[in-house]
């Protein structure tokens, strides 16, 4: 295990801790709500600023592809790190000095990394991050008090970012531990950064039924039309030779893994807003 990965797990392991807390000490499941609503907005900007735009890398040393390890460096900051430290701010209605020194605290982890040079600003600021982290906290504690009275808007995007993040994440490891596929769209010249980029872009797409069949209509037959319908989606892909399966895998698997995952969020659904269940 590298020296640099250390220092990313360390933040793996303040997140559990927070979340730990937070699971003790508060109703969990309304917070819950909060961390996947946080971490679906810090997943869409990530589209944005790091896979489009290239703005910073990580270097954890994990994979030897730069683009992977970018990837997993924003997956312990964006998806674990920043989430569960807003989700807490919100949870235990921290007030605003408070705040100020935890944000400042992030400032100095994020200077750390860079002189450690484990991180690197590409055209990016650290100052960047202040003032999102501070914009981030009003729009994340306004949300903490919508979903104790959530109405289908909170639940609509509340599941759509918590199938956003999670679905990517599934895809994206599939691909980087185990190389079961890749897509070849011609978007840009690395062909890790292509596929990337595309995978998301299908997720962010694709979340939006996704949600509507967790949400209105979760029933065997549709579940059934979504298993054929995505294994169908898949084979056109690679009709159009831009979905690329490895010889041990086969496109029904994506169906099956696809099912499962709909299964346990629309148990995370019932989880976050019982009120809600139908």
């Amino acid at each position: 295990m590298s020296t640099n990965l250390l220092w990313f797990l360390g933040l793996v392991l303040i997140s559990a801790w927070i979340m730990y807390i937070t699971y003790k000490k508060t109703e969990f499941h309304l917070n819950l709500a909060v961390y996947f609503f946080t971490m679906g907005l810090s997943f869409l900007m990530e589209y944005i600023v790091l896979i489009l735009g290239d703005a910073y890398s990580y270097y954890p040393r994990v994979f030897s592809n730069q683009w992977y390890d970018d990837v997993f460096g924003s997956s312990i900051s964006q998806a674990f790190f920043i989430p569960s430290i807003l989700m807490a701010i919100a949870a235990f209605r921290i007030n605003l000095k408070w705040v100020i020194l935890i944000i400042v605290s992030i400032f100095g982890i994020e200077e750390l990394f860079l002189w450690l040079g484990i991180y690197k600003h590409n055209w990016w600021n650290s100052w960047y991050t202040v003032v999102i982290l501070f914009i981030s906290v009003f729009i994340i504690k306004w949300w903490r008090n919508r979903v104790e009275g959530p109405d289908f808007f909170i639940q609509f995007v509340t599941i759509y970012m918590a199938i956003t993040t999670i679905f990517q994440a599934v895809s994206f490891y599939l691909q980087a531990i185990f190389e079961t596929h890749k897509y070849t769209i011609g978007w840009f010249e690395s062909p890790y950064q292509d596929h990337i980029a595309f995978n998301v872009l299908i997720w962010i797409i694709y979340a939006f039924l996704l949600t509507l069949i967790i949400l209105k209509f979760y029933r065997f037959l549709w579940l059934a039309i979504l298993f054929l319908a995505d294994s169908l989606f898949h084979i056109i892909l690679i009709k159009m030779e831009i979905l690329h399966i490895n010889s041990f895998w086969h496109p029904i698997f994506f169906s099956i893994i696809l099912i499962v995952l709909m299964i346990l969020i629309r148990k995370l659904n019932v989880y976050m807003f019982p009120q809600l269940k139908k």
